[in-house]
């Protein structure tokens, strides 16, 4: 039997989500978070204007931003869920000296997989 403390899932193989379950912890998420690989790289990973990356922590700050706003929105709530958000997120594409904060509405999923596991996505809503 799987418990919140024994879940192994294997999400790997897909690029297309990112495990963000270590931190979603310091926010009581009690199942395996995945992040959408567009929204970590819209939302938060942040590029200096050279095209490297920032230091680890200014990452980290951003992470847990995103994931403040989702652990607001699930409340405690545990069952298939669907949730849309916003975020307020620096684009890497603005202009050096220009970097103001735009709202990005997200989505977040409570579900249970295809082991009947439960997890969490967080993506951008389906148009």
């Amino acid at each position: 039997m799987f418990t919140d403390e024994n879940i192994q899932l294997n999400y790997d193989q897909s690029s297309d989500l990112r495990d963000v379950t270590s931190t979603a912890r310091l926010f009581n998420f009690r199942r395996p978070v995945f992040m959408a690989a567009q929204v970590w790289d819209d939302c938060v990973e942040l590029m200096a204007e050279d095209g490297h990356s920032y230091d680890e922590l200014a990452v980290l700050q951003r992470l847990r931003h995103v994931l403040f706003m989702a652990a607001s929105v699930l409340h405690g709530r545990v069952e298939d869920l669907e949730y849309d958000f916003r975020v307020y997120r620096v684009s890497n594409d603005a202009l050096h000296g220009q970097r103001q904060p735009e709202p990005v509405n997200l989505h977040l999923c409570a579900h249970k997989d295809e082991h009947n596991r439960p997890v969490i996505t967080i993506g951008f809503p389906a148009v």
